[in-house]
């Protein structure tokens, strides 16, 4: 027997959508002069702003989070919190069910994504469950929760819940298939070539990207952009240098064109490692002085701090053990200013007064840098150095 439909509730979603169409346009023409013409530190106030709580206004927001999150992740914040702020604001009678649920997760999910990105895990995981939990109940929304869960499996990568990570991404790309939604699925199958690099299972992943790019011709530019950029990562730790070399340039003129900052930045880091694991050593710390900059510039304290140790590492390549102390105790300092982990600033410390009693190597540099890395997944695990 075909199910009839409900009269009323069609009714009140034909007039949802009509009134959504006309939020849309009034968006495009207020959000931007809204945001504009208010001091970032009065957003908050702006929470009951009548211009700003409405479907069409959170949506060009999110919008405006999307395009500004790689260029500077610390204004994207500002964004992600003012989303909150205005979703938590709406009152549930506002839109139809399951409407404001909707509007609610998105802005959660935004502020979990740029809270990753600023490699503030588990403020990620926080929101980003409680972006799930608010439309988990809603079979309608199958497809936003796997948007969702997608999110969130990336974040649980860096807080190592590998197995949750990959359920996740199991559960993800089924629902992305079905929808036919090809540019989640190939960034789903990214997401699991990361998660055997971070098992160190190097060939592995390359061949998984490499796969995927050959068998996906019509790819999103951005998602052969973050391709290229893994696969060079994977080609340094195999020792392919050429083939490292080629992708990471390959990656940074495609983000380059994509007006993604963020990520030439990683792609240019990728680039003075591999310099200097060459024996290129000069030119590696040149290019790798920018860079850690630019990490610096868009609040990414630890990028920035990982970058350093490379540098430390060609420093220490030509005998330079003075400038590498000078440094460290730089990365000690900007650690320590932006609260990261204090495991992670003792290890530095370590590391530091090792260079001052001219006792440091190159190898203890490395145990530094991969614990620091390790701690993102393992963050009560105690530094120790190999002898």
């Amino acid at each position: 027997m075909a199910r009839r439909t409900n009269p009323l509730l069609a009714s009140q979603h034909a007039t949802a959508l009509k009134r959504i169409r006309a939020e849309r346009e009034a968006a495009s023409r207020t959000v931007e002069r809204i945001l504009r013409d208010t001091p970032i530190e009065s957003w908050p106030a702006l929470s009951g702003h009548p211009d700003l709580q409405t479907w069409g206004a959170m949506t060009r927001i999110g919008r405006i989070f999307t395009d500004t999150l790689n260029r500077d992740p610390r204004h994207a914040l500002d964004l992600a919190e003012l989303g909150v702020s205005l979703a938590e604001a709406m009152p549930d009678a506002a839109y139809p069910v399951p409407i404001p649920a909707q509007i609610r997760a998105y802005a959660w999910k935004d502020l979990g994504k740029v809270f990753s990105a600023l490699c503030r895990y588990q403020e990620s995981v926080d929101a980003l469950e409680r972006a799930e939990s608010l439309i988990s109940n809603y079979l309608t929304l199958a497809y936003d929760r796997a948007i969702v869960r997608f999110t969130l499996a990336a974040t649980y990568q860096e807080v190592g819940r590998y197995a949750d990570a990959f359920k996740l991404l199991t559960e993800c790309k089924e629902i992305f298939r079905l929808y036919e939604d090809t540019r989640l699925l190939v960034m789903s199958r990214i997401a699991e070539g990361v998660l055997l690099q971070r098992l160190r299972r190097y060939r592995e992943a390359r061949e998984t990207y490499l796969l995927l790019l050959a068998s996906t011709p019509d790819m999103e530019k951005d998602s052969r952009a973050a391709l290229h950029l893994v696969i060079g990562f994977c080609s340094i730790e195999l020792a392919d240098f050429d083939d490292a070399e080629s992708n990471l340039k390959q990656a940074i003129k495609m983000n380059q064109d994509l007006g993604q900052p963020i990520e030439v930045l990683k792609s240019q880091a990728g680039i003075g490692r591999l310099m200097i694991r060459r024996g290129r050593t000069d030119q590696g710390i040149s290019h790798l002085r920018p860079v850690r900059r630019g990490f610096l510039q868009s609040s990414m304290p630890e990028e920035a701090g990982i970058c350093a140790l490379d540098i430390i590492v060609g420093m220490l390549q030509r005998g330079n053990a003075s400038q590498a102390e000078t440094l460290a105790r730089m990365v000690v300092n900007e650690f320590t200013s932006a609260k990261l982990n204090t495991r992670a600033i003792t290890a530095l410390g370590y590391l530091t007064e090792a260079l001052a009693a001219k006792k440091a190597t190159t190898r203890l540099v490395t145990d530094v840098r991969e614990y620091i890395l390790s701690l993102r997944t393992r963050p009560e695990r105690e530094f120790t150095p190999h002898a």
